[in-house]
């Protein structure tokens, strides 16, 4: 009994690394959401509380694959022979953390006005909801589609499906360098972001035209559709889990060769110092294979300037950026868990100093794509210039410092202390 009651705690427990991470960007963000409420009117306030819930939507089109696929307590869960609706609920617990990033910052985002806190609660409040409606309605949409990604996937990758994607890779050339049951999961990430923009959009216009019951309707229509998916595969969960989780393992885990995906050129780390190249090189190939970055940040530029063409006030701009820095610097703790980083085996490689500059430099690889972009905004709008675009690289290099010490004091640091 003591044994099964340790094991579900193994199972509720997080990495600290993970939970550090989790717990300084929930911070971050929330103070980045606070300033920006301050003096904000409704009108502004609700705009916010949308381009808030677009951005939600695009983490949770991409992120679900990084968070649930493949589960690390998959042997664990085998042995304790959770029952599917269990399982379902462990499952969706795991996306906990990603719904606390959107949920709280956007309350602080409707509510925060030290100046006038009561006034307008009606129009805050029914803003908020329609926000958290639509978040709610794309993080479960995303979910079921991709927590249910197996047999599909498994079909693509023994030729059962996709025969014309295969036709188009074999005789015209055309297709991403992925392996072929990994090719659905990338358009599912399209699909998910793709219905979520057409429930805000939906959402925007309701508003502007001054129908609330299609404002509501649509977050309420996402939400449900999500949930009626779930309802039908809950008395089956565990064969979507265990086939989807096992293999995501097995193509994730052994079956991607480095010929399958072109890694990172060592000759194109010029950049970084010499002495941590090496460890450079393979952080960001590692990192490359868990995590689209580069998808990422040109979706967040994107925003950037939409934010620009639609005139928004300085503020709001910079508190995207800080959001979007501080998130593309957090990814660095990808590369400080156990599976990926057994402490013992890094300690050997290198000091903890030097892991600090070696994430420090794999945090810095964007700075030029971010610094081109922000240069790009300068030169078309008189409201920013050069000065602006050196103090926000300044504050990019100092949050990849800062992610990268915080990455390696919880994972490195903290093996070094418990050896001592």
């Amino acid at each position: 009994m003591s044994v099964v009651s340790s094991d579900r705690f193994s199972l509720r427990a997080s990495a600290g690394a993970q939970r550090l991470a989790y717990g300084g960007l929930l911070v971050l963000l929330c103070g980045a959401a606070a300033l920006l409420g301050v003096g904000a009117d409704v009108g502004t306030r609700t705009s916010g509380l949308r381009l808030w819930a677009l951005a939600a939507s695009g983490v949770f089109a991409l992120a679900p694959p990084n968070v649930l696929l493949p589960d690390p307590n998959t042997t664990l869960l085998q042995r304790l022979n959770y029952p599917p609706a269990r399982l379902l609920r462990y499952q969706l617990g795991r996306m906990g953390p990603l719904l606390a990033l959107a949920i709280v910052p956007a309350a602080l985002l409707a509510y925060a006005d030290p100046a006038a806190p009561l006034q307008h609660l009606g129009a805050k409040t029914a803003a908020l909801g329609q926000a958290l409606l639509l978040m709610g309605g794309a993080a479960g949409d995303s979910f079921v589609h991709f927590a249910t990604l197996g047999p599909r996937s498994q079909a693509w990758q023994e030729g059962q499906a996709g025969t014309w994607y295969a036709r188009a890779v074999e005789e015209r050339g055309q297709g991403v360098s992925l392996p072929r049951g990994l090719v659905p999961a990338l358009f599912a990430t399209t699909r998910c972001f793709a219905v979520a923009l057409t429930a805000i959009l939906v959402n925007g216009a309701a508003v502007q035209a001054g129908l609330p019951v299609v404002a509501w309707g649509v977050g309420l229509a996402l939400v449900g559709w999500a949930a009626l998916r779930l309802r039908r595969h809950r008395r089956g969960y565990d064969r979507h889990f265990y086939q989807t989780t096992a293999f995501y393992a097995e193509v994730m885990g052994g079956g991607v060769r480095a010929s399958e995906r072109e890694p990172v050129p060592y000759s194109a780390l010029y950049w970084v110092l010499p002495r941590w190249r090496p460890s450079v090189w393979a952080s960001l190939r590692q990192l490359d294979r868990r995590l689209p970055l580069g998808r990422l940040v040109a979706l967040a530029h994107a925003g950037l300037w939409l934010l620009c063409l639609r005139g928004a006030p300085s503020s709001l701009v910079a508190g995207y950026l800080a959001v979007v820095f501080i998130a593309q610097t957090a990814t660095c703790g990808l590369l400080a868990t156990p599976t990926a980083a057994p402490p013992p085996f890094q300690l050997t490689l290198q000091s903890i100093g030097d892991w600090v500059g070696t994430r420090t430099f794999v945090n810095l690889r964007w700075l030029g794509a971010h610094a081109g972009s922000l240069a790009l905004v300068a030169l078309f709008d008189d409201t920013y210039g050069l000065a602006w675009v050196g103090l926000w690289a300044g504050v990019h290099g100092g949050l990849s410092l800062v992610a990268a010490a915080v990455a390696t004091g919880a994972h490195e640091g903290r093996a070094r202390r418990a050896a001592a």
